[in-house]
């Protein structure tokens, strides 16, 4: 969930507009808490202060005009954030899970490269838009330490063969259908209770969105989805790769579109659709192949005993020859200068009657004879590669595993809220 940064006029504007209404809600609150507290979690305090930068950073980060309106509306849900983090924090130093100046730095450089900074640039950057030192880092260190957290719980998830199989054969089942790059905002309902916060939350994003606030920006922050990281961005999907209730909703937008709070068991759901490709009808996407040719001169004026002794000639390689290399042997004993391997051809640019001969030829088998202007040639497809769309085993398993952790993650950080004493002072 680290933010991505633009150095646009937009940016620095919603940063002076943040400035002027986030302080009037630092002194609402204050004028709450009279120590300067906005929520105690297991005796560790979160400051007014720490919310107030958080949610400039957030206004930076996700081209937000944060009025003073819609900084009260953000304000909690933006707290709920920064409580997570303390827990998630917590829960990792009391497992001996320590995040280094290295972790800092790389999340930071990590940041710099999405946002096309130059190195080093990152604080110069928020300094100039007023977000004290150290905002960030308080940001990327409970994410740093939770994802080591996640990291030793892999081990605890076992993804089977049988579920690899079920997930290609049903991606399989609907090629010819259109494909979606989606981006998710997730917002989880641990308790039932708290439904009509979160949906009051997932409605205040989508406002934000909806006045132009980035959607990326708005998924780091906020999204409890693994796609976070990458804004969101879940790339592009077949159908049946998506739970049924978001995939119908998916297929009523158009590219640009963002489609209201979408309520499962797990959570709400904000979605938008990138782009959409229609018209896969099969699952290879290019195919290349190495072709051994064996080429034989016939002149129309050669005596006919020689034409079929040629022929015989090609026929007997057609019931012997195994391997593009016995091709070659026999176009070295009969001197056949014209014969060769043709590498990396792709079938369409081959002439019509090669073509028609290795439309259904296996590897290692000789063609039938094809007659063409000067002689008889015979084809061997000594090697055939072949790009699909599909994903393969290796990606479809690190998907299932990922989804298995966030499971595993919403559930512990649930137990972490339900045993912690959290004090709310605003």
């Amino acid at each position: 969930m680290m933010s991505k940064f633009s150095i646009s006029t937009s940016l620095k504007f919603c940063a002076i507009v943040a400035v002027s209404a986030l302080s009037l809600l630092t002194a609402q609150v204050r004028a709450q808490s009279p120590v300067g507290v906005a929520a105690v979690v297991n005796d560790d305090p979160i400051s007014v202060i720490d919310l107030v930068e958080r949610i400039k950073l957030v206004a930076v980060s996700s081209n937000i005009q944060m009025t003073p309106q819609r900084s009260n509306e953000m304000a909690p849900q933006i707290l709920q954030q920064l409580i997570n983090e303390k827990l998630q924090i917590q829960e990792a130093e009391r497992r001996g899970i320590q995040v280094t100046d290295e972790d800092i730095a790389r999340g930071k450089s990590i940041i710099e490269q999405n946002a096309g900074l130059p190195d080093g640039m990152l604080d110069h950057f928020l300094a100039q838009r007023q977000i004290a030192a150290g905002t960030i880092e308080n940001q990327i260190r409970p994410q740093v330490a939770w994802q080591k957290y996640l990291r030793t719980l892999r081990s605890e998830v076992q993804i089977s063969e049988a579920e690899i199989d079920d997930n290609l054969e049903r991606i399989t089942s609907n090629q010819g259908k259109p494909r979606n790059r989606v981006q998710e905002i997730f917002l989880p309902v641990d308790n039932p209770q708290d439904s009509a916060r979160v949906y009051q939350s997932a409605k205040e994003i989508l406002g934000a969105i909806n006045q132009g606030a980035d959607f990326g920006g708005l998924a780091r922050q906020f999204s409890a989805s693994a796609s976070a990281a990458n804004g969101g961005d879940l790339g592009w999907l077949f159908a049946g790769e998506m739970a049924s209730d978001l995939q119908q909703a998916v297929n009523q937008l158009e590219p640009g579109d963002v489609s209201a709070p979408i309520q499962t068991i797990r959570g709400y759901y904000i979605l938008k659709l990138l782009d959409r490709r229609v018209g896969d009808t099969n699952a290879v996407t290019d195919t290349r192949l190495d072709i051994y040719q064996l080429f034989l001169p016939i002149s129309s004026d050669m005596p006919q005993e020689q034409v079929d002794a040629k022929v015989a000639l090609m026929r007997n390689t057609q019931e012997t020859a195994n391997s593009c290399q016995d091709m070659a042997n026999v176009a070295v004993d009969l001197g056949s200068d014209l014969s060769g391997e043709m590498t990396g051809i792709a079938p369409r640019d081959l002439s019509g009657p090669i073509q028609q001969a290795v439309r259904n030829l296996q590897e290692g088998k000789p063609s039938e004879i094809i007659r063409v202007d000067g002689g008889a040639l015979m084809v061997m497809i000594c090697n055939k590669t072949e790009e699909s769309n599909l994903p393969g085993r290796e990606e479809i398993e690190n998907r299932l595993m990922l989804e298995r952790l966030d499971i595993l993650a919403r559930r512990k950080l649930r137990e972490l809220r339900r045993q912690a004493f959290i004090d709310i002072r605003m």
